[in-house]
């Protein structure tokens, strides 16, 4: 039986600048609070021979959920050009909650979500630089604590960031508060768009580059690659480990398609499904880990169903710009109840280049029992 889905825009916010990343709160009792990251182009008015004439300008928007789904801008804090953010899924080990973002002259920042009781906002707490070429951008970064479980306190947490030489750098966390390098490798010929952490095995993790290639990298081995791919036909954009399932990885690509792997055979993808549009983000649902959300660039957002044959069950294009970043909220139905919210399990949000952000409800949990709440 196909699943019966609906989705609801409940309300838009103009973001001034080009809105690529969005993320919401995993960590109670801010389930209602996400993150948005933007980025402006600018040219230079002073040419140059032998550097770029283009730099990027940029924001990081904290925004809560409001009574009845309306959307409340908490902060504002103006950046260079943010490229990829991600909350950490659980407390650090002195129960902060800490969200990490990279941006467009090279940096890895991380700030702390604070609640003085009066206001919730996000303070900075360091930075560090990826590369020593200040020409280098910062595109992804990922957390490597356990996603979505919550699991004993850990001293160190590491976070893996990719940048636009092609590189792979990974950082350690430390419970003092300070960002340490562990690592750059080369990995890919030109940008590394996207890295990500195996979330069931964290000393793994994966990386997609400009280059088309997909790769596989194991920290115990060292630096090179345990395995290459060549299977997408264009830049490889967005990976997403399922943590449900061990065995099963998502990858998107400029090519316009989805590959579905299983870990355990890297030779081919179990399925693939083409979205029409270059495949810019994905990310698996927050409950049931059987759902993908895509942001497809020149076709707006899709919602696929990996069962068996992936089959698009949603395609949303409420947006009239390139489509960039989506999320799933980690809040469950009764959450969503008690924000007298009708009609909907949970909440959504994407983001695009007409500098909007939208937040919308979604019903689509066919077998709730069958659902995973716990996170």
């Amino acid at each position: 039986m196909e699943d019966e889905i609906n989705v609801r825009t409940l309300t838009s916010f103009d973001t001034i600048f080009p809105a690529d990343t969005v993320e919401w709160c995993p960590v109670e009792p801010y389930l209602h609070i996400l993150a948005c990251g933007t980025y402006e182009l600018i040219e230079d008015e002073k040419k140059s021979e032998t550097k770029s004439t283009q730099s990027r300008r940029g924001q990081i928007l904290l925004f809560r959920i409001t009574n009845g789904g309306g959307l409340e801008k908490l902060q504002e804090i103006c950046t260079s050009g943010v490229l990829d953010m991600k909350w950490l899924h659980v407390k650090d080990v002195e129960a902060r909650i800490l969200l990490a973002v990279v941006d467009s002259i090279g940096y890895l920042q991380v700030y702390q979500l604070k609640d003085d009781g009066k206001k919730v906002e996000l303070k900075f707490i360091t930075k560090l630089k990826v590369s020593d070429d200040e020409d280098v951008m910062a595109l992804s970064l990922d957390w490597s604590r356990e996603k979505y479980t919550v699991s004993d306190a850990v001293t160190n947490t590491n976070i893996l960031v990719s940048d636009s030489a092609g590189q792979i750098s990974q950082f350690t966390w430390r419970e003092t508060g300070d960002l340490t390098k562990d690592f750059t490798w080369p990995a890919h010929e030109f940008q590394a768009w996207i890295v990500a952490y195996d979330y069931c095995t964290p000393s793994i993790f994966y990386s997609g580059g400009d280059d088309h290639k997909f790769l596989c990298f194991d920290v115990r081995t060292g630096s090179h690659p345990v395995v290459k791919s060549k299977e997408h036909t264009a830049g490889v954009t967005s990976i997403h480990s399922n943590v449900s399932k061990s065995s099963l990885l998502a990858t998107g690509s400029y090519d316009e398609g989805v590959r579905l792997w299983d870990k355990r055979n890297f030779k081919q993808p179990m399925s693939k499904i083409s979205l029409n549009g270059g495949v810019w983000r994905l990310k698996w649902d927050s409950f049931t880990r059987r759902y993908l959300f895509a942001a497809c660039m020149q076709s707006g957002f899709n919602i696929i169903n990996h069962d068996i044959m992936p089959s698009v069950v949603v395609n949303y294009k409420e947006h009239k710009g390139l489509a960039y970043g989506c999320d799933w909220s980690f809040l469950k139905q009764p959450d969503v109840s008690r924000l007298n919210i009708r009609d909907g399990d949970t909440l959504i949000s994407t983001c695009s280049f007409d500098h909007c952000l939208k937040i919308s409800v979604i019903d689509f949990w066919p077998d709730r029992h069958d659902v995973d709440q716990t996170y």
